[in-house]
């Protein structure tokens, strides 16, 4: 009896090889979208899905809201609201600095920098003079 000629449908090994743990990833919340409304009160009415974050325009005042929910039924909506404010820009100009202080203040600056600048000529002078002394 020969056992080279038994057929075996396919090899099942005594060992098995570690699984690779699967990796795991926070689900993220995804954007629901711009909706506009007539008002806070109907942003803050308006039903979101869980894992699901709403933008809204307010139509009739100058705020956006968002609502976020979170992947739990048992989670409580994050609701936060957000003021508009138009800026004017034009292309390849900045828009100048405003000048916060008053010229009492700049010119008592530069009367301290004129100050420091005799003060460092006059310690200059001083050292000098005294080089000159040492090399006799």
């Amino acid at each position: 009896m020969a056992y080279n000629n038994y057929y075996q449908p396919y090899y099942q090994p005594l060992y098995q090889q570690p699984m690779r743990p699967a990796e795991q990833s926070q689900p993220q919340i995804q954007n629901g979208g711009l909706v506009p409304v007539p008002s806070e009160q109907v942003a803050r009415n308006y039903p979101v899905a869980n894992g699901l974050s709403v933008t809204f325009k307010d139509e009739n005042a100058p705020y956006v809201y968002t609502k976020t929910m979170g992947f739990s039924q048992l989670d409580r909506p994050i609701f936060e609201k957000y003021r508009l404010v138009k800026e004017e820009a034009t292309e390849g100009q900045t828009e100048p600095v405003e000048n916060k202080g008053d010229n009492s203040t700049i010119d008592g600056l530069k009367s301290e920098i004129e100050a420091i600048k005799a003060d460092m000529s006059k310690a200059w002078k001083e050292i000098n003079s005294l080089k000159e002394g040492m090399e006799v």
